[in-house]
């Protein structure tokens, strides 16, 4: 649990924090019975350092040393001009510091790109690839219906092991790392009819089509995040990448969304979602989790649920679950943020500033338990939970969204199954931004087979007008909206955090 289950120590079995592998039989059972489909994690670029393999690899008198040893990728100390041992490369791991990890006993370093104690696996190595084939079949057996592979575009590395600075062009993207999914693809994925999901940052077309293209055969969804930190600022002297928040750019969220939408059109099929267990809560992130909290997840939700591609929702999205308010370095459970809170305060920042860029950024906030309803942890648990329910749950929680028609929960139920009984015209439609260099409003229309939607969206807490001058108005019919009832005009007046949808038939 070092990095809350991703460093795993047995692909067969589950964490006892979870429950048993016969609970999670059940599960899939009872989820078959229900007429849902249950996907799991697939993690296959690193296990933990307390998996059996590494336990052997780092140890030269197991008797199996030579075969699990190679399971990973190892190398030689570098020494400098004094004789000091220094490390292969300078490469920066995602989480922060090295890349590489000593282990005495062999006389190496092994390779981390993610913690110390999640050893980068070889898939150089046939044996190796063979073993993550066994455990792809074992979760197949037990009746999965597909996977989100994790990190799936780190398999491959430069075994050149070229020095940089962060060096991630040297373990992330390179093209070899596709031979390994289409092979995974080919004997497990396709043969089981699977839905599988990936992720890759900001891939280019020619490395989104080999994901997602209509005739790739890897994966059928991609997880893209150019869209998912739109409002980080220059580099400070204390607060580096996402963690140097600034003002809220919403016109790179709708060029972000209008660059996939375009790259993938007729070729490949799209993914759409707002965030995911690596980033806060949306509603405090791209809303206002204040005075605006409920009219800020619904205007979030028209502005993504009416847009063409498969649709992604987070738990707690859809009643509006907020970013944590921790008062304690103690609360947080991500090891990123006890690596962040250490160089925040080193390079200068203050107990409170680094305290709330943890509760601004970290991953954190879209980790803590469900808020299912006011009684003892949220409903979530009746023993501990593995970390603190946020403190707002008597207020935010499904029950009480249940009960309130106009709720956040009921506006993504509409508009979901909207989706789905009009999916012709949304879920494969074809979209336009309006004024895509605006950086307040976020509207579109998504042009459908036999109707279109107007989506307009406010993200500001003031009012802001919307020109639809060049566009012919004069049809469109009121669907939607998180507000009353209003007629369209050519110049279209947002109150703080207003969405509309009108629709027309063609």
């Amino acid at each position: 649990m070092d990095d809350n289950g991703y460093d795993v120590s047995d692909f067969y079995s589950t964490n006892p924090k979870f429950g048993t592998i016969e609970e999670f039989k059940t599960m899939i059972d009872t989820a078959h019975r229900l007429g849902l489909k249950l996907i799991t994690d697939l993690v296959l670029n690193h296990t933990s350092d307390e998996h059996e393999w590494f336990q052997i690899a780092r140890n030269p008198n197991h008797k199996d040393f030579n075969k699990y040893h190679d399971f990973y990728i190892w190398q030689k100390p570098n020494y400098d001009n004094s004789g000091n041992r220094t490390r292969p490369t300078r490469w920066l791991s995602w989480f922060g510091g090295p890349t590489w990890n000593y282990e005495e006993a062999v006389d190496e370093y092994y390779l981390h790109i993610f913690s110390k104690k999640m050893p980068d696996l070889n898939w150089r190595n046939p044996l190796l690839r063979e073993a993550m084939g066994n455990v792809i079949q074992y979760w197949l057996d037990l009746g999965v219906d597909g996977f989100r592979v994790d990190a799936a575009n780190h398999l491959e590395k430069d075994w050149n092991f070229p020095d940089g600075y962060p060096g991630y062009e040297f373990f992330s993207s390179l093209p070899k790392h596709h031979d390994y999914i289409k092979a995974i693809a080919d004997k497990y994925f396709i043969p089981n009819n699977l839905i599988t999901i990936g992720e890759s940052g900001a891939a280019k077309q020619e490395e989104a089509l080999k994901y997602v293209g209509y005739d790739s055969g890897e994966f059928n969804l991609l997880i893209h995040f150019s869209h998912v930190w739109a409002d980080s600022g220059n580099n400070s002297d204390i607060f580096q990448g996402k963690w140097c928040k600034d003002k809220l750019r919403v016109s790179d969220i709708k060029k972000s969304f209008n660059h996939w939408f375009k790259m993938l059109d007729n070729l490949g099929w799209n993914l759409i979602y707002w965030h995911n267990h690596d980033h806060p809560r949306i509603v405090s992130h791209y809303g206002n989790d204040s005075e605006y909290r409920v009219m800020s997840a619904k205007m979030l939700a028209i502005a993504l649920y009416n847009m063409p591609g498969t649709s992604i929702t987070y738990q707690g999205e859809e009643i509006g679950m907020t970013n944590v308010l921790y008062e304690d370095l103690e609360d947080f459970r991500d090891i990123e943020v006890f690596t962040e809170y250490k160089n925040f305060i080193e390079r200068g920042a203050s107990k409170l500033e680094a305290m709330q860029a943890l509760r601004d950024r970290s991953r954190d906030n879209s980790r803590s338990p469900m808020q299912w309803d006011d009684s003892l942890n949220a409903g979530f648990t009746k023993n501990t939970p593995f970390m603190k329910v946020n403190f707002n749950y008597p207020d935010i929680n499904v029950s009480k969204d249940q009960l309130d028609s106009n709720s956040i929960l009921n506006t993504y139920k509409y508009l979901l199954k909207n989706r789905k009984k009009d999916k012709e015209n949304i879920i494969f439609g074809k979209i336009d931004f309006i004024d895509i260099e605006s950086q307040e409003s976020f509207a579109y229309v998504n042009s459908g087979v036999t109707k279109n939607y107007l989506v307009l969206c406010n993200f500001k807490d003031y009012n802001i007008e919307i020109n639809l001058s060049d566009y012919q108005i004069t049809d469109y019919q009121y669907l939607y909206s998180n507000s009353s009832e209003r007629d369209l005009c050519e110049i279209f007046i947002l109150r703080p955090f207003e969405a509309f949808i009108f629709t027309k038939n063609k």
